[in-house]
């Protein structure tokens, strides 16, 4: 892992940016990442339930949806501005939701500059942070890691699998998150998930 221009490094992660101050900033908490995939709001529900004081991270889409979202991650920096937009015209308890992303936009609040290794996927992504925060207990909710469809889909499409698809963007994806957790044994000690791949990998809650 190459580290040079680096401005923090922990847990076998390191980038730049003004981060810093974020590492354990949830240092033992649980931490709830909620995807896109079919079923996300029961799982989401069920998340809850089990760790009612959750940090949850909310990925991509569903964040326009969640009743509670503390932080809202995606690699798709600009499309963050247009989901926010819809969020507001909901009718949520006031809240405070912090945003983060890869690249620089002016409602990104966190910059995770040259994050190295960046997972492939938002999802991924989002559990990523929550590890460097310090969440003691990870949950993916419908973070498959396989073809469930998308929430918003009427039927899968067979070029997008959350790393299982037919997509170019989709090669090495699963590759990724198996390499990255045989070398951070830790990391996937602290992760569990609800459904799809990802459970039979990191196990049930």
């Amino acid at each position: 892992m190459g580290t040079y221009g680096s401005t923090w490094e922990v847990r076998g992660y390191s980038g730049r940016g003004l981060v810093s101050e974020l590492i354990d900033r949830h240092k033992g908490l649980p931490a709830i990442v909620c995807g896109n995939a079919d079923g996300v709001f029961e799982e989401f529900e069920k998340a809850r339930k089990l760790f009612p004081d959750a940090i949850v991270y909310g990925v991509n889409d569903v964040g326009m949806y969640l009743e509670k979202m503390d932080r809202w991650v995606s690699l798709h920096a600009d499309n963050l501005g247009p989901w926010k937009s819809v969020r507001w015209t909901k009718a949520f308890p006031s809240e405070h939701t912090e945003y983060h992303s890869v690249t620089p936009r002016p409602f990104v609040d966190h910059l995770w500059e040259g994050l190295t290794p960046l997972f492939a996927l938002s999802g991924y992504f989002a559990m990523q942070l929550a590890y460097i925060m310090g969440a003691e207990n990870i949950v993916l909710c419908c973070c498959p890691g396989d073809s469930t469809r998308r929430f918003f889909e009427a039927v899968a499409r067979p070029d997008f699998g959350y790393g299982s698809g037919t997509a170019g963007s989709d090669s090495g994806v699963r590759q990724q998150v198996e390499g990255e957790m045989k070398r951070l044994p830790e990391f996937k000690a602290r992760v569990r998930s609800l459904g799809g791949w990802t459970r039979d990998f990191f196990g049930g809650v």
